[in-house]
């Protein structure tokens, strides 16, 4: 059996977003039996959405989601089908709206009828060591919910 795919796809802007995306992915190879895949909003195509599980982030734009980050799902909105029930965590750093971007990332998100894995991670500024364990912490979750939909 083909081990699951995680793709982790964020927007940052000042490395903080760059840095919760890479405890997720830390958190999610440590459970082991998962591919990671890190890529930046920018870089990612409607292919990308054969992947097994996703973490999704952006930083706080003005209480919402990065621009590149709604892209994303626009290009995805044709191959929904291939992100129904998979599982998704959702995650955001910022210097205030943090809850308003999870909301927003939530309710578009939303759309494509995930798994989710819950809580969201949510960091005011630069991710402190104990905003890091809590991202591998839920890293390890959604990796775990990826094992367990690929049996």
């Amino acid at each position: 059996m083909v081990e699951p795919k995680i793709l982790i796809v964020y927007a940052s802007r000042t490395g903080n977003t760059e840095k919760l995306a890479q405890a997720i992915a830390e958190g999610a190879r440590s459970a082991g039996g998962v591919g990671v895949e890190l890529k930046r909003a920018g870089d990612t195509k409607p292919i990308d959405a054969n992947a097994d599980a996703f973490a999704f982030g952006s930083y706080s734009a003005f209480e919402y989601m990065a621009g590149e980050l709604k892209t994303v799902f626009e290009d995805f909105y044709h191959v929904r089908d291939k992100l129904t029930g998979k599982p998704v965590l959702i995650f955001t750093t910022g210097k205030g709206g943090q809850v308003s971007v999870i909301e927003s990332i939530d309710k578009v998100v939303g759309v494509f009828n995930p798994d989710w894995v819950k809580p969201g991670v949510a960091v005011e500024g630069m991710p402190e060591e104990a905003d890091k364990a809590k991202a591998r912490e839920m890293g390890r979750k959604l990796a775990e919910a990826a094992k367990k939909k690929a049996k």
